[in-house]
């Protein structure tokens, strides 16, 4: 046992007596008189997590007052503490367990149940903050393993899960903690809203999961809808589930408008991507965008219809992001934030991505970004070239290019035999027609001998066992970190006199193309560049790209040496 923190595993009988109190004297004070503790009560069906300075004050305090300690459903508790357990670390050590715990019963039969509203507690950072992890929580999760409070044996594991990743528990930077404060600490009875504008990779997903938990714990009478793209609502329901927030609604931006329901507050995600009518298109949607006499009004969208049930918008807003025409378009979407009061907070910093020091230099994941931004001839801004080079003498390097699509599933296996329960998956530009949607023993992909077919569903795709051997269109993709990525830059992006210009009789989404008396070519490949701005900026650990146009790679090659 690590001799930085110390634990005591404490026995009940039904009426919650503690039935192996400690003889120690020792033990006894640092849990009576100045002990700050985290506990932990274990049951057949419930967990219970908390902290406190006065152990066995708060201790009776629940079997007096707690439904669930009263019907006796705690056998056991664990308190750990020491000297890394105190008022620096306290809140710090039991945001990081609830995640873990959360994550670990998860698939399993029990609930859990959280002390002290930790959702809107923020823990600063401080001096030791690697010892906890390192000498604390690492083995005090092995002891807890060994003595079955938790099921998982490897925390590194659990801090693969999706949970994990957008844990509304997550410990914010300066920059993310700075946006959720303005926005709580705004004054209730104004009519302000926000726009949250940040690149990808600056957490907008995990502002906008810590956020909703801290409005639903701060206000537990106010509804909040989150509302995300339909590939996300699985996965934002379960984590919120997960952490027994009750009055926090999951649903898309359709099913929202058509329920009619109205809440305190809505929080969009992916807001770029939110529609207006468009005629070509939007089939399953046409009927929001009707007026009374059942005639479609051209001037209605997604974003004016969720707002007319909702008290106060918070908007999550990469402008880099809109891939469709049906999307709303920038001047309507600018208007409207001027017309309802908006402020603008920035997210500058990436997260996303983690690139480990190369031989000879060291990286970022705003280099990488702002190359890809280069290539794609999007913006121009600083970034270091040689990260798009290092593959040739550094087989780990996190960029690299790849000759065909079997490499880049290659690629995934093998990244897959270092790293056990990642998140990889090929992704691609939408240049084959999806025959499989309609004939499930249809391929989409051929190469070779062999053959893939595409995303399966968009909704929920990226939990799905079979999706790690298709190919997700962004449609799928759109908003979700992965470990590893394999890209095919596919021939709808196309070198002509030194540009890049989308290609339209190679893109095969139809809903993504404009209306013929509508087409406006530019704009047409600031959709398609858009598109493989996302998709070539979803991995964390690494990506490899394959372009199936001859030139476009030798451009690139060109790109990297110039």
């Amino acid at each position: 046992m690590s001799n930085k923190y110390l634990t005591l595993e404490l026995s009940l009988d039904k009426q919650g007596e503690i039935t192996n109190k400690p003889t120690s004297s020792s033990s006894n004070n640092a849990i009576l008189n100045f002990g700050d503790v985290i506990y932990i009560y274990e049951g057949p069906k419930e967990v219970y997590i908390g902290q406190t300075k006065h152990f066995y004050t708060r201790h009776q305090e629940h079997f007096d007052h707690d439904l669930s300690f009263i019907v006796g459903a705690y056998k056991r508790v664990i308190v750990l503490f020491g000297k890394l357990v105190n008022q620096l670390s306290l809140d710090d050590i039991e945001k990081q367990l609830i995640t873990y715990i959360t994550i670990d019963i998860e698939k399993g039969k029990k609930s859990i149940e959280i002390d002290n509203a930790t959702a809107g507690n923020n823990s600063p950072e401080y001096d030791y903050q690697s010892d906890v992890q390192s000498d604390l929580l690492v083995p005090f999760w092995q002891e807890l393993y060994e003595k079955g409070f938790v099921q998982n044996k490897d925390l590194s594991e659990v801090k693969k899960s999706l949970l994990f990743k957008y844990s509304p528990f997550h410990q914010l930077s300066k920059e993310q903690l700075r946006v959720i404060k303005t926005i709580i600490c705004s004054d209730q009875l104004s009519e302000e809203n926000f726009l949250i504008d940040g690149l990808a990779g600056t957490g907008k997903t995990v502002v906008l999961t810590n956020l909703a938990a801290r409005l639903a714990q701060l206000y537990p009478e106010k509804k909040i809808a989150v509302i995300v793209k339909s590939n996300w609502t699985k996965a934002g329901k379960s984590i919120f589930d997960a952490y027994g927030l009750k009055n926090i609604q999951v649903t898309t931006a359709l099913k929202f408008i058509r329920d009619k329901k109205s809440v305190d507050y809505a929080l969009i995600d992916e807001a770029h991507r939110l529609r207006r009518y468009y005629s070509k298109g939007n089939h399953v949607t046409q009927d929001i965008f009707k007026d009374k006499k059942g005639n479609y009004d051209p001037e209605k969208n997604e974003l004016e219809l969720v707002s007319k049930n909702a008290k106060r918008l918070v908007l999550f807003y990469d402008s880099s992001q809109s891939i469709r025409p049906s999307d709303i378009p920038e001047n309507v979407f600018q208007a409207f934030l001027r017309d309802h009061n908006f402020k603008k907070l920035d997210l500058k910093q990436e997260y996303r991505i983690s690139i480990h020091e190369d031989r000879n230099h060291q990286f970022t994941g705003n280099d990488y970004l702002n190359g890809v931004r280069s290539f794609l001839q999007l913006d121009t801004r600083p970034f270091n070239k040689a990260l798009f080079s290092s593959y040739k003498t550094n087989p780990d390097a996190y960029f690299g290019v790849a000759d065909s699509i079997s490499d880049l599933f290659d690629y995934l296996n093998q990244m897959e035999n270092y790293q056990n329960n990642t998140i990889d998956r090929v992704l691609a530009g939408y240049t084959r027609p999806w025959l499989s949607k309609k004939n499930k023993t249809t391929f989409d992909w051929t190469e070779g001998n062999r053959h893939w077919k595409w995303n399966s569903t968009n909704e929920g795709w990226i939990t799905k066992i079979t999706s790690r051997n298709e190919i997700g269109s962004v449609h799928a993709i759109q908003g979700v970190d992965l470990n590893y990525a394999g890209v095919i830059v596919s021939t709808d992006l196309r070198l002509i006199n030194g540009k890049l210009v989308a290609s339209i009789d190679d893109y095969k989404d139809t809903n993504g193309k404009f209306k013929k008396d509508d087409y406006d070519p530019d704009k047409f490949t600031s959709f398609i560049k858009d598109i493989y701005y996302v998709l070539l900026s979803r991995a964390m650990n690494g990506i490899r790209v394959y372009f199936e146009d001859p030139k476009l790679r030798e451009y690139f090659e060109n790109w990297i040496n110039d």
